[in-house]
């Protein structure tokens, strides 16, 4: 069973081509990374699955039905955040995801919003500083009340947009391995943009890479691979595999806000894989 079905998609913002020719599966209980440029559309990915954004072209299926807003059986940890909320509880924050302030209020009682605030706080390993405000939290801490937020109806379909940025490498470490953790003890499928493969590669089933408009999706072996990429992206791409079995992409100058040479070709590669380069580099010294 697949809980995301997207045909033949296509999606404009006015006279903008945002991207199209979307064909994209993405199996119930798997782990798929969105990745591509900035502005490249993966949000609006997102947003399309959210029943925020209409297709322009094709049919799009979340669930096994059209998406709409409201959907509790999906949950969404947004890139941002509003500033206003720095000051709730990391438990009061929690609660309005239970109280649906995104997608409309909800009529529930106490006891039930409380018992749905402390699994979801369980579940993402923030109950210790539930009671801490916002402000003070670490970035990982934070990132874990927010995907409790997401977290609070224990939906089937998770979607975290940018859930490792602005994480330091442990920190980001720690969030992959608490999105594994979800997908096991819940069951849930689970769909993460992402600027960087690396960090999420051991625990990613699939793959959608977008850029200039296109769409490549499948398997991650089939989708991270030297010739779709460098036609996704109209240039040579290079993927090297490091012995311990790390895949560095080199090629992506474009993405790249602090780029390093590659210290032999000369290549640029991103900021995150220069210490997968010169850890392969000691390796082979």
């Amino acid at each position: 069973m697949n809980a995301v079905e997207l045909r033949d998609a296509a999606v404009t913002r006015g006279a903008k081509l945002i991207w199209r020719d979307a064909t994209i599966d993405v199996a119930a209980g798997s782990i798929s990374a969105i990745l591509g440029p900035n502005g490249a559309g993966k949000s609006t990915l997102l947003h399309a699955l959210l029943g925020l954004v209409p297709l322009s072209e094709g049919s799009l299926e979340v669930l096994g039905r059209a998406p709409h807003r409201g959907d509790a059986r999906v949950g969404y940890m947004p890139q941002t955040r509003r500033d206003g909320d720095q000051h709730l509880s990391a438990r009061d924050y929690v609660g309005l995801g239970f109280d649906g302030t995104h997608f409309g209020w909800r009529r529930t009682s106490t006891s039930a919003k409380d018992q749905a605030v402390r699994d979801a706080l369980r579940v993402t390993g923030a109950s210790a500083f539930a009671s801490q405000p916002l402000r003070t939290l670490s970035g990982g801490q934070r990132q874990r009340v927010a995907l409790a937020h997401a977290m609070v109806f224990r939906p089937e379909l998770l979607l975290l947009d940018e859930p490792l940025a602005a994480l330091d490498l442990a920190a980001q470490a720690e969030i992959v391995d608490l999105i594994n953790l979800i997908r096991h003890d819940t069951g849930a499928t689970i769909i993460v943009v992402a600027h960087d493969l690396n960090p999420l590669a051991p625990i990613v089933d699939h793959v959608v890479w977008i850029a200039r408009g296109q769409v490549r999706s499948g398997p991650t072996d089939k989708v991270v691979d030297e010739g779709v990429l460098s036609d996704l992206y109209g240039h040579p791409i290079e993927i090297i595999v490091t012995p311990r079995g790390r895949r560095v992409i080199v090629g992506l100058e474009e993405e790249f806000a602090h780029p390093h040479p590659h210290p032999h070709t000369g290549a640029r590669v991103h900021e995150a894989a220069h210490e997968h380069f010169a850890e392969f580099y000691r390796e082979q010294s």
